[in-house]
């Protein structure tokens, strides 16, 4: 069962708990303060929250954690978060007639940001928080104490973050081992599989364990996984309709023997059994029945056979047949439109992209939607010649603007540049240390490095984009100060321990404070025309 976004009343209703004990938390910002996601939940892993909030959200940015309300304070700690975080979660909480301060910490209990002042005393709110002192601690509503245990049986069917873990361990010797470009590619895949883990990303996580499982058995340095046992059928045991529990037992044993499964028809058959797990999660029992039997009898079919992905066809819904169709024509369009430089890069790209993200949380229907986007752009792409398209765009540039034009593609490329360097140094750093006796462990926490940028986020790319499209005047003034603000921040990020001793790591060249700043300067001169 999907956790709601809270607004109005409600929210005040449910944030006002978390004066009696912290609750769990996840925000994803809107372009509008009021169109932000707030969820909240007394058990849920806020990891799980993160990730429901930002399918329903249209930001790529979102957070998560624990909130606890001190007087007028949400202390929000986050096992993610993301910059100006405190000041969006206030704008939203007004929005909505809650007036709160907000403090932003992380998990080790450092402050990160806050946005803080002196605010009007709220009765209504001290009033719902008083009356959730008063309840007895065992007299939750029936309702409510339905619904969780009904969340938390569902989220039974997905996958374990502590048994990826364990999963992840098991294969590491073997893809350590392996030898060539093949090697290099299955470590850097165990490192994704690694930040997927960390970020919450727990059904990408276990499609990436479940692919490096397979890869290991291919090579030889593991045995393949045994055909599956015969899972009992479910029972019909509640007016006819399937049990739970058998559902999640029948789930939980494709697991393996799809790992085994060969080429693309693994991916098809995991998107199959995902899409059955969010039917048990919804409470759609005899459609969940229905579809673990179509990927059942495809597993059996792709066994020993050469007809694994017409098979891992069959056992998925319509939707997701007409989605890996629609993939397998788009990207090779995609890629000779890039290759081309012909139409809107970054449009194509951006629309892509989304269309993958949402085939792989199995929302195809919205997937395919998207890809129509991506067909359009593409048509339009085709038919514009090249030259006479660029001259068109640049004479439609106005003079003073061209400089953060220029300022603000230059910072991208710099941000994509910054990614590329800390990938390379994690390269070197598990490749120097993987044979190491007592280091054995670093290259499954490397992928940690990463982190450090979660700081140098897309803000100041998307002030400029603004400044780009508004006249000369007080407005684009005021964003031109935000902007100065934005590059202050990142220039402290840049100034902590961390940034100033990388390009000395010692494993491998890098200029990557040197390169953030020599950019952010630039950002600042155009600013400053």
């Amino acid at each position: 069962m999907a956790t709601e976004a809270l607004s109005g009343p409600l929210l005040k209703k449910k944030i006002s708990k978390a004066k009696k004990a912290p609750l769990s938390f996840a925000f994803v910002p809107g372009k509008k303060p009021e169109d932000s996601i707030l969820m909240l939940h007394k058990k849920k892993n806020p990891s799980l929250l993160g990730k429901e909030a930002k399918a329903e959200g249209d930001s790529p940015k979102f957070a998560f954690g624990t909130i606890k309300i001190n007087g007028k304070v949400a202390e929000l700690t986050c096992g993610r978060h993301f910059g100006q975080l405190a000041k969006q979660c206030k704008k939203f909480l007004r929005a909505n007639k809650v007036q709160l301060n907000v403090i932003i910490f992380s998990e080790d209990g450092q402050e990160i940001e806050s946005d803080v002042e002196d605010l009007p005393d709220d009765p209504e709110f001290d009033a719902l928080a008083a009356e959730d002192e008063a309840e007895d601690d065992g007299q939750e509503p029936q309702q409510d104490s339905q619904e969780e245990e009904e969340e938390e049986q569902a989220q039974a069917v997905g996958p374990d973050a502590g048994q990826l873990a364990q999963r992840l361990k098991a294969v590491q010797p073997a893809i350590m081992a392996a030898p060539g470009e093949a090697g290099e590619k299955l470590k850097k895949v165990m490192g994704m599989a690694v930040q997927l883990i960390k970020a919450g990303d727990l059904v990408k996580a276990d499609q990436t364990v479940t692919a490096l499982e397979g890869a290991v058995a291919k090579l030889g340095n593991a045995p393949a996984a045994p055909p599956p046992e015969p899972a009992p059928a479910a029972s019909n045991d509640n007016d006819g309709k399937p049990d739970t529990k058998a559902l999640i037992a029948r789930a939980n044993a494709l697991k393996q023997p799809i790992g085994a499964v060969q080429g693309a028809a693994r991916d098809k058959l995991i998107a199959a059994l995902t899409n059955a797990a969010q039917l048990i999660k919804s409470g759609d029992l005899a459609g969940a029945d229905a579809l673990l039997t179509k990927i059942e009898a495809a597993v059996a079919k792709t066994a020993g056979t050469a007809s694994q992905e017409t098979a891992a066809r069959d056992a998925l819904p319509p939707e997701a047949a007409k989605w890996f169709a629609a993939e397998g024509k788009l990207a090779p369009l995609v890629e000779k439109a890039m290759q081309e430089k012909k139409g809107d890069l970054d449009g194509i790209n951006r629309a892509f992209n989304y269309a993958r993200e949402l085939a792989a949380d199995g929302a195809y229907d919205r997937a395919l939607a998207a890809a129509g986007k991506v067909a359009q752009l593409l048509k339009e792409a085709a038919s514009a010649t090249t030259s006479a398209a660029a001259q068109e765009a640049q004479d439609a540039i106005p003079d003073n603007v061209v400089p953060f034009v220029q300022s603000r593609l230059a910072w991208i490329n710099t941000r994509k540049a910054l990614h590329q360097q800390i990938s390379g140094l994690k390269s070197a750093i598990d490749s120097t240390t993987s044979d190491v006796e007592g280091l054995e462990d670093i290259p499954s926490r490397s992928g940690k490095l990463f982190d450090y940028l979660n700081d140098i986020d897309t803000d100041l790319e998307d002030t400029l984009e603004k400044l780009v499209e508004t006249p000369e005047g007080d407005a684009r003034t005021a964003l031109k100060e935000q902007a100065r603000g934005i590059i202050a921040t990142y220039q402290g990020v840049l100034d902590t321990p961390f940034f100033q001793a990388v390009d000395d790591n010692g494993f491998v060249a890098t200029n990557i404070r040197g390169s953030a700043l020599d950019s952010l300067s630039k950002v600042s001169a155009a600013l400053a025309s």
